[in-house]
């Protein structure tokens, strides 16, 4: 269950009225990894983090992968937990390296210098993207349009007007996988863990759209898919520019109403008068 009805007083002027109202769901989640260490089996919380419940098996799995932790190859089996926890077993053979859970934040909204040194300080863990070089340009009105394709999967956002929203598309346009969520980045690690788990992973020639705004982590877990184009309704933060110029990624926000901007990689859009 994602949604919860409640009892408000709507007031409108002088007026007010008792009705039911549908608000989002936000409930910890703890992901826990069991693997084999020395002699036995060890079991370890690796994180918690406030979700929306729904695909929470793949939102594990998709944090995991995003964070460089754990491959596809690697799981042996997932379960989840009635107190909100989901184990993931990892394959007798399978070392996890913990460690790289273990990044350090910048405080501030830029850190001030380039992107590589912010990388590295982040502790970016992924290999350079690997993306097909000859794709067709996209047009403008195709940009434009992925937004409102993204809204009509958003059920609950419907009912509730309170969740982030993420989705996953082909270069023709089609929508491939999409998630709902309370935090931005548990839509993304959603659609991460589902294609994961469905043996998509990584991709080439695909475009995350995102129904918020851009942000490092998101850059980074688009990055960590081997995703070319990120679009953003709503606006990048530098960090996350700095990003997809270090990478050569497409970045562009802002997108409504027929209008884009287009922050990096212009290059695969179609060239306008």
């Amino acid at each position: 269950m994602s949604t919860l009805k409640v009892p408000i007083l709507r007031v409108e002027g002088a007026k007010s009225q008792t009705i039911i109202d549908s608000v989002a769901i936000e409930e910890p989640l703890e992901i826990r990894l069991r693997f084999w260490e020395d002699s036995g089996w060890v079991e370890k919380p690796v994180s918690i983090t406030m979700r929306t419940p729904s695909d929470d098996e793949a939102l594990a799995a998709g944090f995991l992968y995003n964070e460089g932790i754990i491959q596809a190859a690697h799981i042996d089996g997932i379960k989840t937990e009635a107190d909100n926890t989901v184990i993931i077993k990892l394959k007798a053979d399978v070392r996890p390296d913990l460690q790289k859970l273990q990044r350090n934040f910048y405080t501030t909204s830029s850190c001030g210098v380039c992107g590589k040194t912010s990388l590295e300080a982040l502790g970016y863990s992924h290999q350079r993207p690997n993306w097909d070089r000859n794709l067709p340009l996209l047009l403008p009105d195709f940009i434009a349009a992925l937004p409102e394709k993204l809204a009509t999967a958003q059920p609950i956002f419907d009912q509730t007007g309170g969740l982030h929203a993420a989705g996953l598309f082909d270069w023709e346009g089609r929508l491939l996988f999409y998630a709902e969520d309370i935090g931005r980045h548990n839509a993304v690690d959603k659609i991460t863990g589902k294609a994961l788990l469905e043996g998509h992973l990584p991709f080439r020639q695909h475009i995350l759209v995102l129904s918020g705004r851009a942000c490092f982590e998101l850059l980074h877990k688009a990055l960590a898919m081997n995703i070319p184009v990120v679009v953003a309704v709503g606006a990048p933060s530098s960090l996350a520019v700095e990003t997809a110029q270090h990478f050569n990624q497409t970045l562009i926000g802002f997108t409504r109403q027929g209008r884009f901007n287009v922050y990096t990689g212009q290059q695969r859009l179609q060239p306008l008068n």
